[in-house]
C-alpha cells in the first residue's frame, strides 16, 4: 500500500485518514486503491490490474479475494463472490482495498459528512446506484496481518437507507439475523394478488408433530399458511392434485381461496412435474406467484413479505426461500455451481444455527439458482420463458428454469427471512433420476456451472459445505 503511486489512505477503521484529501482532479484512467497502511498489496498489483482491466474495459470498481495472516501460520483466505447488491446490504462483504478508475472518482464524488466509517461501503452503494460496474477479480490481491476493522453497523445503515430512499419509496433497512448485518425490507402498503401454486398426490405426512402424521401433507401445509400475515383475502391458491378425491383439504372452509385442479395420470404413466407445473400456473390470474411444493410448513408469519420484498423487483427473476428439515437442520440456503460434480444445495445438514461461510445462509445474496421447492416469480416471466423445461421430468427443471431467467439478464435471490419447513420430496414420491436429464443439463449448463459468478473459484468443489479450498502452492503473502 506505502508504494502505490495513487492511494487514498483510509484508517484501520476505514474512515478517511485525518491528512488525506478526497481527490478533486484525477487521471481518468488511472486506477485509485481504498486501503489502510495495514493493507499488503499483491506485489504486482499493477499488471493485475491492467490485465483485469483490459479483459474488463466497462469497469470502474474492482475489488478481489485477501488473506488474513496468522503468526500461528493459520492464515484465512477470504473469498468473494462476484458483485452482488443484494449482500452489500446485508453485509459489507468487499470491504477494501477497493480500486476505483479516476473518472469514477470525480463522478461519484467525495463521501457524504456522516458517512464515517463506511466510507468504501457507500462509495459502493453510489456507484451501483450510478450505473457503474464493480466487479471481482478472482485472486488474492491484499494481505493484512490484523483481522479488518468493519465499518459501524450505524453508519452502514444510514448510508444503505441513503441507497434505499432513492430507489424504492416503501424500503426500510432493518437489522439482520446476525448482529452485524442489515436486512431490506419493504412495507409494500397495496398488498398485491400472490396465488401458491402446489402440486401433490396427498402423500401423507411420515415425521414431525404427532398432530401432523398421517394426513396429507397438504393440509399442514394450508393449516400453516392460515397463520401468514399476508392479507387472506389476497392469497389464492391452486391445487393441482394427482387423487380424484379432494375432500379431506377442498370441503374445507379456508380463509383464503382456494381452486382444485385434478391432474390425472394414465395409468403407468411416470412423473413429471415440469409437466404438471406446466399445466398449473398458467390457470394462475395473479402476476405474482409462489411455486411450493406441498411438503413445506410456514414457521413464521411474514414469510409472504420477505419473498416479495425482491420479487415485485423487474430485475428479479424469482426468490429462494431458507429452508429447514423438521430436526432444524437446513436443506435450502442458495445453490452453487460447479460443486459436487453439478451443482449443490450449500450448507446442507449444517444445523440452522450453526455459523456459515461468509454468514451465506444468515443473509439475503444473489445466488445463480435457487430450489423451485418454494420460488416466487411473475407470471408474464413464465410465459416468456414458456414455463418449465419438460425434458426435466423430476429434477433439474427449477435450476433450468433460473438459468435461463439468468440469460435475460436477472437476478436470483435468496432470503433467510422467509423461513419454512420442507419435508422433502412428499410432492413427488420416490423415483429414479434419468441418466438422460443429467446428461441433457451438464450439456446445457455445465460450462456456466464451472464458472458461477456467485461462487468463488478457489472455493471447495468437492462438498456442499463451502469453504476455502486448501491451497496447492505457496502464496506471495508467505513470502
Amino acid at each position: 500500500m506505502k508504494k502505490y503511486p495513487f492511494a487514498i489512505v483510509l484508517t484501520e477503521n476505514g474512515e478517511l485518514a485525518p491528512r488525506q484529501q478526497w481527490p478533486e482532479r484525477t487521471k481518468p484512467n488511472n486506477w485509485y486503491c481504498l486501503a489502510d497502511t495495514g493493507c499488503r498489496l499483491h506485489p504486482d498489483i499493477g499488471m493485475v490490474l491492467r490485465v483485469a482491466a483490459e479483459a474488463r474495459p466497462d469497469v470502474d470498481i474492482f475489488y478481489g479475494d485477501e488473506v488474513h495472516l496468522s503468526a500461528r501460520g493459520e492464515d484465512r483466505l477470504i473469498l468473494k463472490p462476484g458483485f452482488d447488491i443484494t449482500q452489500l446490504l446485508a453485509q459489507n462483504y468487499i470491504a477494501w482495498p477497493i480500486f476505483v478508475r479516476g473518472r469514477a472518482i470525480e463522478a461519484l464524488g467525495p463521501p457524504d459528512a456522516d458517512v464515517g466509517n463506511a466510507l468504501t461501503y457507500d462509495l459502493l452503494l453510489r456507484a451501483s446506484a450510478a450505473g457503474r460496474i464493480v466487479e471481482r477479480i478472482t485472486e488474492v490481491i491484499s494481505s493484512r496481518r490484523r483481522p479488518l476493522a468493519m465499518d459501524d453497523l450505524a453508519d452502514r445503515r444510514r448510508a444503505a437507507k441513503k441507497w434505499a430512499a432513492n430507489r424504492l419509496e416503501d424500503a426500510r433497512i432493518l437489522p439482520g439475523r446476525l448482529p452485524s448485518t442489515l436486512r431490506l425490507h419493504r412495507e409494500l402498503a397495496e398488498k398485491s394478488e400472490v396465488t401458491l401454486v402446489i402440486p401433490t398426490r396427498q402423500a401423507p405426512c411420515e415425521t414431525g408433530d404427532e398432530a401432523m402424521q398421517g394426513r396429507p401433507m397438504l393440509v399442514n401445509m394450508l393449516e400453516s399458511l392460515t397463520r401468514s400475515s399476508w392479507p387472506m383475502d389476497r392469497i389464492t391458491v391452486l391445487v393441482g392434485d394427482d387423487v380424484e378425491d379432494g375432500s379431506a383439504y377442498a370441503d374445507r372452509d379456508w380463509p383464503f381461496r382456494l381452486k382444485r385442479v385434478v391432474t390425472r395420470r394414465e395409468p403407468g404413466e411416470a412423473f413429471n412435474y415440469a409437466r404438471k407445473m406446466n399445466q398449473l400456473w398458467p390457470l394462475a390470474e395473479s402476476e405474482y406467484l409462489l411455486l411450493m411444493n406441498d411438503d413445506i410448513v410456514v414457521r413464521h408469519p411474514d414469510w409472504i413479505e420477505a419473498m416479495m420484498t425482491f420479487a415485485c423487483d423487474e430485475d428479479i427473476g424469482g426468490v429462494g426461500a431458507r429452508l429447514l428439515y423438521p430436526d432444524d437442520r437446513i436443506q435450502h440456503a442458495g445453490m452453487a455451481g460447479g460443486v459436487m460434480g453439478t451443482c449443490t444445495h450449500v450448507f446442507i445438514g449444517m444445523p440452522a444455527t450453526a455459523p456459515t461461510y461468509g454468514n451465506w445462509a444468515d443473509v439475503h445474496r444473489e445466488c445463480s439458482m435457487v430450489t423451485g421447492a418454494a420460488f416466487a416469480t411473475r407470471r408474464s416471466l413464465l410465459d416468456q420463458l414458456n414455463g418449465f423445461d419438460e425434458q426435466f421430468a423430476l429434477d433439474w427443471n427449477d435450476i433450468d428454469l433460473c438459468l435461463r431467467m439468468r440469460l435475460l439478464g436477472l437476478r436470483l435471490v435468496y432470503t433467510p427471512h422467509a423461513e419454512l419447513t420442507h419435508y422433502e420430496s412428499a410432492s413427488r414420491g420416490a423415483n429414479n433420476l434419468p441418466g438422460a436429464d443429467l446428461s441433457l443439463f451438464l450439456e446445457r449448463w455445465n460450462e456456466f456451472l464451472q464458472n458461477d459468478p456467485a461462487y468463488n473459484p478457489g472455493l471447495v468443489r468437492n462438498s456442499p459445505l463451502t469453504a476455502p479450498a486448501p491451497l496447492s502452492y505457496k502464496g506471495w503473502w508467505s513470502d
